[in-house]
């Protein structure tokens, strides 16, 4: 390079400030250059952790055309991040975590008042013809220990021949209670005759009641009756059974967490965790949809040592919405920048709504779970709440929903579609499910096409490499639809369970192109089959006896071998086992083909008594070097160090093969057990490697230390 003046008569000073001039000038460039370059590199890479990432995932292969196939997945990139915590959050001191204050590690928030008025129990529908009387419903619940549940919301609606309309659950019992007009008594509790046969009513039986202090009791006392209180007494006792089933999904949801930027330090503004509520909200009141931020906080006061990451006490509010009039049963989507959110709201009527709800950043979006806004309508936030009726018909068909929405992402969440799925238990069960296009781009979500479905479909997974949405179905089938065409019709697989099984949705193994379902009866056992994404043939494993009272298992996870293809592959999962027991299974493989055995390898009891379970959650530790297993379960808990609490989640180490499990088992009292978990990280920032959950009685969202769940 040369640099050429023309000639000047004014002298070496003018030369010399021209030449102090250029310098200045290429420094301002260069540091320019510099500075946009330092933005350029610093663009916040967010990771989603939410229900869909559990039930598809990419293990490792040695044959590259495999893994160059699982790549074109946007969600590969999801998946690999989060797989891989220890490249997070760049140059952070890579060390073993600190020991903390043993009284400091967990925080716990209420999503509910006082006195809870729901839980994440299971989800029971009900319909039934007693003489000339004829209906539908469903009833949000909480279990009473032994398999005995307490009808604590729900909703009737009587569609003949009297007293049309309607209801809804009159809150009581569990102690036999007077109705307000004097006309009945009542408990609201459903009893099994565990484990063979689905909950029924009791001679006592549930309440409903309107607006007009209408009153409508439905009971049994070997014989289901019928009698409502109309200008008289009326009773009708001629008997048709009443039909009482579990949800699909079972009431098991999951939180859902968002971290903003793996690429710089945790944020405690930015970060946070998600979880939807099967309650109706109400403005200024209970919110069905909340999100807390401050994450790696403590609530202990004085502050711990070492300090939380986080100094606030405990979480904080990041919103609380009450999102329409119904229930958000089922797990939360997030979008792959965390602003938005994909979900489906119940109506008490029986109809769905799919939403998306882009979270607001202006005004007051909600301080508490019980000092809900309206998003975009209270509060002054500029929150957006897009929302699209589920239903071919425009809303005549009842159609319920409590099943999550899956989302096929783009790479930049502009072209994004979903998949959901609703159903009806009338007669012998039906469903549809909707492809939705406008998901995460701002506009008005549209539906785009809608399938019938011959029985009742679990919440939607969809493959990229077969162009296929899978589900299961309540005749014990794994079946799939074609994403082509205006109107594609389902494909039935084989019937693998038959009867009247749980509907829960599939695991996908994107890599090996394998699907991993579970049902929890066959007529004699719960079953956990692995089928190619053609469905040509499959593997059923069986896992325990059969129960319809608790509907588990509640789907599979791997170790840690099996997802690098380093050790002896595992797959796990929590059912029913010997004399009703809440157990662990592993299952091996067969390692020339993949398949799964033909039988568990090892089983051990997580509860001493009757009691229902979570899904399970693996996560491996590479500061640790260690591989955990996480579940809860309901009563019973077999760990006893905890001074005899009844539900209990447990950190379980898998990381020489299958676990232990007994009395002294790191364990922390859960009231009801837990729904499911997600994990956090593997970071050594105080506060900031744990676990999420809510417990299911009590309605509270915890955080809890992987490690020591302390």
């Amino acid at each position: 390079m040369s640099l050429r003046f023309a000639s000047c008569t004014c002298g070496k000073a003018a030369f010399l400030t021209a030449l102090s001039r250029l310098l200045v000038g290429l420094v301002f460039m260069i540091t320019a250059h510099s500075l946009a370059a330092q933005s350029q590199e610093h663009v916040p890479q967010g990771v989603v952790s939410d229900w869909t990432h559990k039930h598809v995932v990419f293990p490792d292969s040695k044959d590259e055309s495999e893994m160059a196939e699982a790549r074109k997945d946007p969600r590969w990139v999801h998946d690999w991040n989060l797989r891989h915590r220890d490249t997070w959050w760049r140059g952070r001191n890579r060390r073993p975590p600190e020991t903390e204050d043993t009284g400091s590690r967990d925080w716990n928030v209420a999503l509910a008042p006082a006195v809870p008025t729901f839980g994440f129990e299971p989800i029971f529908d009900f319909t039934f013809t007693i003489g000339t009387q004829a209906g539908f419903g469903s009833l949000n619940t909480s279990d009473q220990t032994g398999g005995k549940f307490l009808a604590t919301a729900g909703s009737l609606t009587v569609t003949g021949a009297a007293d049309i309309g309607n209801y809804s659950l009159h809150a009581g019992g569990p102690a036999v209670t007077t109705s307000p007009g004097g006309g009945f008594v009542y408990d609201n509790l459903l009893h099994p005759t565990y484990p063979t046969l689905n909950p029924s009513l009791d001679v006592d039986g549930i309440l409903f009641t309107n607006a007009a202090a209408f009153e409508v009791n439905l009971w049994g006392n070997g014989v289901n009756a019928y009698e409502y209180d109309d200008k008289g007494y009326v009773t009708d006792r001629t008997g048709n059974p009443f039909t009482l089933t579990t949800a699909p999904g079972g009431g098991q949801t999951f939180p859902a967490k968002y971290v903003f930027d793996i690429k710089a330090a945790p944020s405690c503004a930015n970060d946070f965790v998600a979880i939807g509520m099967p309650v109706n909200p109400a403005p200024a009141g209970q919110a069905n949809i909340i999100g807390y931020n401050n994450l790696y906080s403590s609530q202990t006061l004085p502050a711990p040592v070492p300090a939380p990451f986080c100094a606030t006490v405990g979480p904080t509010v990041k919103f609380a919405y009450a999102s329409g009039t119904g229930q958000i049963p089922a797990s939360l989507t997030l979008s792959q920048n965390g602003t938005q959110l994909a979900y489906v709201e119940t109506l008490p009527t029986g109809s769905s709504y799919f939403h998306i709800l882009t979270i607001g950043t202006t005004g007051t979006n909600g301080t508490s779970a019980t000092a809900a806004v309206v998003p975009g309508a209270t509060g002054g936030n500029n929150a957006v709440d897009r929302r699209v009726l589920l239903s071919p018909d425009g809303g005549v068909t009842n159609q319920p929903s409590t099943n999550a929405p899956w989302v096929s992402y783009t790479t930049n969440d502009a072209n994004d579609v979903a998949y959901v799925t609703t159903y009806s238990k009338a007669g012998a069960g039906s469903g549809y499910m909707y492809k939705l296009t406008n998901v995460f781009n701002g506009s008005a979500p549209t539906i785009v096409w809608s399938a019938a479905i011959t029985a009742v479909p679990s919440a939607p997974v969809y493959d990229m490499a077969s162009n296929r949405v899978f589900f299961t179905d309540s005749s014990g089938r794994i079946d799939y639809v074609i994403d082509s065409g205006a109107s594609p019709a389902p494909v039935y697989g084989a019937i693998l369970a038959a009867g009247n099984t749980s509907e829960y949705p599939i695991t996908l193994d994107t890599t090996h192109h394998f699907v991993y379902a579970s049902f929890d009866t066959n007529g004699t056992n719960a079953l956990i089959v692995q089928a190619p994404t053609t469905l040509a043939s499959s593997v059923s494993v069986p896992v325990g006896s059969s129960t319809v009272t608790y509907t588990g298992p509640y789907g599979v996870d791997f170790n840690n071998a099996w997802h690098t293809g380093v050790g002896t592959p595992l797959l796990y999962v929590a059912g029913t086992g010997t004399g009703a027991l809440p157990t662990l299974y592993g299952i091996g493989f067969i390692a020339a083909t993949g398949l799964l055995n033909a039988s568990a390898v090892t089983t051990t009891p997580l509860a001493t008594g009757i009691a229902d379970e979570s899904p399970v959650t693996e996560f491996y530790n590479p500061l640790l070097n260690k591989d955990y297993l996480f579940v809860g379960v309901t009563n019973h808990c077999v760990a006893t160090t905890l001074g005899g609490a009844a539900g209990c989640v447990m950190s379980l180490d898998i990381t020489a093969g299958f676990p232990t499990v007994n009395a002294a088992t790191t364990a922390l009292a859960a009231s009801g057990g837990t729904t499911g978990i997600i994990v956090d990280n593997d970071s050594n920032l105080v506060q900031a490697a744990s676990i999420y959950y809510a417990t299911k009685t009590g309605a509270t969202l915890v955080k809890a230390t992987q490690s020591a769940l302390k």
